[in-house]
């Protein structure tokens, strides 16, 4: 079946005539691999391509090596699976449950064997740990070359999830997939761009803080010595995540008054000012001190309480003033509210909505 599908890997550029398909695209931007940690992902398909047939065009950007750090650009690489109207597929991204292969025995659409230039895995093949985002299309097509033959799709006909799973500690969180409604569809690459367009409803629950439209977000912080850690998953968006989305650039900042006074406030409207810039490429995720001064963090420890701050994605060099933005709270063994002991570990994950 290796004819439904061609593999196309490239280090930050990809021929644009490689996906003259049109379709609907979907975004999930934190994917994380290591050998004890999964991202199991669910994709639903709606559009029914009859008479002609539809794929999943899975598009995966990572960081370059297993460093991880955050001012580094990712490589891409993407390859195809068929699917059909109404299907439904699951799949381990960091290929830990059944080799990356569907899981749940669901081994065929349609009669149709699940199969891939990797056999029948759907996994980010690059070693780990390794932190990335992944795109999925569903493609009406007719040319059985992966991303090739212009068939227009059609648009909200493609829903996906994410759920992080740490095998060995036994806790997960997760979120769904952010799938722009774009109204251009005479753009090239129309169903690639996730960039948030203020004169049309792009993202209609918030999705991508948008600072480049004056958009901003709300940001809690707890207190970091009651065993909770925070951390910003950030993922820079713009409108050619297929060519581009290796090397986008963005700058996040905290401010207690946006755009003069950086800083958060503590729990009592103190406003603790630092001027700590954080550069994101591609994806990241870092603890919250890194967006702080470490002077200004010793501060914000020391009033063993819960702080605020707006988070604004300022010019500073950015390539994009936009991105997708998630909080994790999360414990690593026991947390305690006020002296009252939880148990079990924590893990509380906020998608932040750009306002």
């Amino acid at each position: 079946m290796k004819k439904w599908m061609a593999l196309v890997l490239a280090v930050g550029f990809i021929l644009t005539a490689s996906f003259s398909a049109q379709a609907d695209s979907v975004l999930l931007p934190w994917v994380v691999k290591d050998s004890s940690i999964s991202t199991i992902v669910t994709v639903v398909n709606t559009f029914d391509p009859t008479p002609m047939k539809v794929r999943f065009h899975l598009m995966y950007w990572y960081k370059l090596s297993t460093d991880n750090k955050s001012t580094e650009a990712c490589e891409e690489v993407n390859f195809c699976v068929p699917t059909s109207f109404n299907d439904i597929i699951v799949f381990d991204a960091a290929g830990n449950f059944n080799g990356g292969s569907p899981l749940f025995g669901d081994t065929a659409v349609q009669g149709t064997k699940y199969t891939t230039v990797q056999g029948t895995s759907l996994a980010l093949p690059v070693t780990g740990p390794r932190r990335a985002y992944l795109i999925i299309t569903n493609e009406a097509y007719t040319n059985e070359v992966c991303g090739a033959a212009a068939v227009v799709g059609q648009e909200d006909s493609i829903y996906a999830e994410a759920m992080v799973v740490d095998i060995k500690n036994g806790a997960a969180w997760g979120y769904d997939g952010y799938n722009p409604r774009n109204t251009n569809i005479t753009a090239p690459l129309w169903w690639a761009n996730f960039a948030d367009n203020a004169t049309v409803v792009t993202d209609a629950l918030g999705q991508i803080v948008a600072s480049d439209k004056g958009e901003f977000a709300f940001l809690t912080i707890m207190p970091p010595d009651v065993g909770i850690t925070t951390k910003l998953f950030v993922t820079p968006v713009g409108p050619s995540m297929f060519t581009n989305g290796g090397t986008y650039r963005v700058i996040s900042k905290l401010y207690c008054d946006i755009p003069t006074l950086g800083g958060m406030f503590d729990y009592d409207e103190r406003c603790i000012s630092f001027d700590t810039a954080k550069e994101v490429v591609c994806t990241d995720a870092s603890t919250i001190d890194q967006y702080v001064s470490s002077g200004a963090w010793t501060i914000f420890r020391n009033t063993k309480a819960e702080g605020w701050a707006y988070l604004f994605l300022p010019a500073q060099g950015a390539s994009t003033r936009q991105a997708a933005i998630g909080k994790l709270e999360y414990s690593v063994g026991a947390a305690s509210f006020d002296g009252n002991r939880i148990a079990a570990a924590i893990n509380n994950f906020i998608w932040v909505r750009g306002r």
